[in-house]
């Protein structure tokens, strides 16, 4: 039987149809919140679908809407619109539709690699990974193990006031030493938890049921998924039932290599019978 990491490298092996068209979808491992298709990995898949068509560098920049909820299980159509076609920047839009719906729509550019001035936030000082329980496990959900992405945390439950969480985060098994597929695989890891971190101040207001809006990532680096990375979120503001979360992603060795955002609908079930979407 195949193990989840070799369910999501089968559903980001997006079959070809047309010029600059892929079919993509999800099974058993790409339900969220509700049964609803997730999030991450529509936008993995869009993101694989864009670098299908680029030949310039790797990916610095993802700006992604969720327009409408998807459906698990039935099959998406990415739509790859070449923007920019420069020697050191190519430029991508991707629309992606179940049926006659327009489910998500991603802006993503690439550029070269070329050498620069560097400066970064020191990585926060938390407790290693190996320490800490995997957190679906903390929480008593049964299907835990099989999740294609461990997540290690000190607060499983989110149980702190102030808008701060974080993560490590780390593929359940080796994954083909693809950069395209490490680099899809951390943004499939990315809309985990996220939203969580505006809710975490509103525990009184009932259990979040809310919803990804947009979500965006900065690469500053490669992606080179292979060991545990550290994805530290804060939420500085939430108004009109939306929330913004900001995060950032460092590697083990204190390297930052992205920097992400998320604004969610955020929802809340007074009566304590709602569903936490993460």
């Amino acid at each position: 039987m195949p193990t989840q990491i070799e369910r999501l490298l089968a559903r980001l092996d997006l079959q070809t149809q047309g010029t600059d068209e892929f079919i993509g979808g999800s099974g058993r491992g790409g339900r969220g919140y509700r049964e609803r298709l997730y999030g991450g990995l529509v936008a993995a898949q869009a993101y694989v679908a864009a670098a299908r068509t680029v030949d310039v560098g790797p990916v610095h920049s993802l700006h992604l809407y969720f327009l409408r909820p998807g459906e698990a299980g039935v099959p998406i159509h990415y739509e790859v619109d070449r923007i920019k076609q420069g020697r050191n920047f190519q430029v991508r839009e991707v629309r992606a539709f179940q049926g006659e719906k327009r489910i998500f729509q991603m802006m993503a550019s690439f550029a070269a690699l070329t050498p620069g001035v560097e400066h970064q936030d020191p990585m926060p000082v938390v407790p290693a990974p190996d320490s800490l329980p995997n957190r679906d496990e903390a929480r008593g959900k049964p299907d835990w193990g099989e999740h294609p992405i461990d997540i290690r945390t000190d607060d499983p439950w989110g149980e702190r006031s102030e808008p701060n969480h974080w993560i490590w985060m780390r593929p359940t098994q080796a994954i083909p030493a693809d950069p395209i597929l490490h680099t899809a695989i951390l943004i499939f890891a990315t809309d985990r938890v996220f939203m969580r971190t505006a809710s975490l101040p509103h525990k009184d207001a009932g259990d979040l049921t809310g919803a990804s809006l947009d979500h965006t990532i900065w690469f500053h680096d490669e992606i080179d998924f292979t060991d545990w990375h550290l994805h530290a979120m804060h939420s500085p503001a939430a108004r009109h039932k939306r929330g913004l979360s900001l995060g950032s992603i460092y590697r083990r060795d204190g390297r930052r290599v992205a920097s992400s955002a998320q604004e969610g609908a955020l929802n809340f079930n007074s009566t304590g019978n709602g569903l936490e979407r993460s």
